[in-house]
């Protein structure tokens, strides 16, 4: 009876080490398969499994490799930088260019503080190359009109120079609350994406509801003046004037779109024969030195715009909220046009609406001084 118990037991010890073999197996291979599917760890996590980048697709389609959590972000053209401070300042690394004194005004002390490393605007780049290596910043942002202007070439250049990952952001109006939902997951900050989004949103269908019911023969020509001659503008269409159109101002400017920087010149003769009954100056490129030539010089003086005091500086600060660059701000700027333009229909309290705009989007309590002085021959 002790051999077969002995044979028993034998069968029984073989049988246990063959199923332990077999889970060992098992346990191994499913190590294995783990850990081929997240290759991209970080070295200093140990341990850890989590993963250190992701890839995204921005708004030309375009795959990005990017960190999953993102620090730093440095915009490759000014048109970004609203955007990117309004929604997670702390995370934006420098400027393209310096803030001027009127600027800073209206920014926090570190923003004030940024370094400036130039940027990609137009056909020359004045990118400090050396400083954006040594800032090393997690992204570069790209913001332009994603159906023109080949963005795609421009941000694998500058991907290429820089050596760091670069999205390409849609700068257009109508695309403002997308921009802020995609950029709120892509910088950790959905919940603060979305209270933007969501203000511009009813803001832009306030404005636009409004604006659709004003009949055809109420609408007001609009000439927009640029340069420090005022004669230089941008047509219907342009990048440069999605404020104007939006608000169903008609723009009086009947030429060529330029691309990039736009600004097409014009005659006093061609100003003249549109007539028109609204001037908007820029207040970039010595706007308030064309504003004060317009009101003063002779030949302007025949303009309707002119005879009847319907001259207006377009707001600037901290960011345009006309133009130039095009920007987020524009959404109080749709407001203010609306007003300035069809006071009967677009009935806002727009000091209200300022202050509002600026405490939610960039953190600052404005004062009836401070209102004044950002609306100074805006109204």
């Amino acid at each position: 009876m002790s051999g077969i118990f002995s044979k028993r037991n034998v069968s029984k010890g073989m049988a246990a080490l063959l199923c332990l073999w077999m889970m060992t197996l098992l346990l191994t291979g499913c190590g294995s398969q783990a850990s081929s599917t997240t290759p991209e760890t970080s070295a200093a996590a140990g341990n850890s499994s989590q993963a250190t980048t992701r890839v995204i697709t921005d708004m030309a389609g375009r795959q990005v490799k990017i960190p999953t959590k993102i620090n730093t972000v440095y915009c490759a053209v000014p048109t970004a930088e609203p955007m990117v401070y309004s929604l997670a300042p702390e995370k934006l690394a420098a400027w393209v260019n310096a803030p001027s004194d009127d600027v800073k005004k209206y920014l926090s002390d570190r923003a004030k503080n940024l370094p400036v490393l130039g940027g990609w605007m137009g056909e020359k780049s004045t990118a400090n190359l050396e400083e954006i290596a040594k800032l090393a910043p997690d992204l570069i942002v790209f913001m332009t009109t994603t159906g023109v202007n080949n963005p795609k070439q421009i941000a694998d250049s500058i991907t290429e120079q820089t050596k760091r990952p670069v999205i390409i952001m849609d700068s257009s109006l109508a695309s403002t609350a997308k921009v802020y939902r995609i950029m709120g997951g892509i910088l950790g900050v959905p919940d603060r994406a979305e209270t933007l989004a969501s203000y511009c949103e009813k803001k832009m269908k306030e404005v636009s509801d409004t604006v659709a019911k004003i009949p055809q023969d109420k609408r007001v020509s609009v000439y927009y003046a640029e340069g420090t001659s005022g004669l230089a503008t941008d047509p219907s269409g342009s990048d440069h004037t999605e404020v104007l159109d939006f608000v169903k101002g008609k723009n009086v400017a009947d030429v060529q779109a330029k691309g990039g920087q736009g600004m097409t010149n014009v005659s006093m003769e061609q100003v003249l024969s549109w007539n028109p009954d609204v001037v908007l100056v820029s207040s970039n490129s010595g706007g308030a030195k064309a504003y004060d030539s317009i009101l003063k010089d002779t030949s302007w003086g025949k303009v309707n715009a002119v005879k009847n005091k319907k001259v207006y500086l377009t707001p600037a600060l901290p960011f345009g909220w006309y133009d130039r660059p095009p920007n987020v701000v524009r959404v109080i700027g749709i407001e203010w046009l609306g007003n300035e333009l069809y006071p009967d229909y677009v009935k806002v309290d727009l000091k209200q609406e300022t202050k509002d705009f600026f405490s939610l989007f960039f953190g600052q309590k404005l004062t009836d001084e401070q209102v004044t002085e950002l609306l100074k021959h805006a109204v």
